[in-house]
């Protein structure tokens, strides 16, 4: 994988913060980590999959 740029750290973290700031209760945000570490854990294995490919 690549590394990250600061600007593209930056945009991900007022992703993040953006979306739990509009969460409700604590209960909210831990499902909205939860569907975030889903969609992130699928990105790594296709991320690793490249890797392999490109070997």
């Amino acid at each position: 994988m690549k590394t990250m740029t600061d600007k593209q750290v930056r945009f991900l973290t007022w992703l993040i913060t953006t979306a739990t700031d509009k969460c409700t209760t604590i209960e909210e945000v831990h499902e909205l980590n939860k569907e975030i570490r889903q969609h992130s854990d699928g990105l790594i294995d296709l991320t690793e999959k490249e890797n392999r490919e490109n070997e």
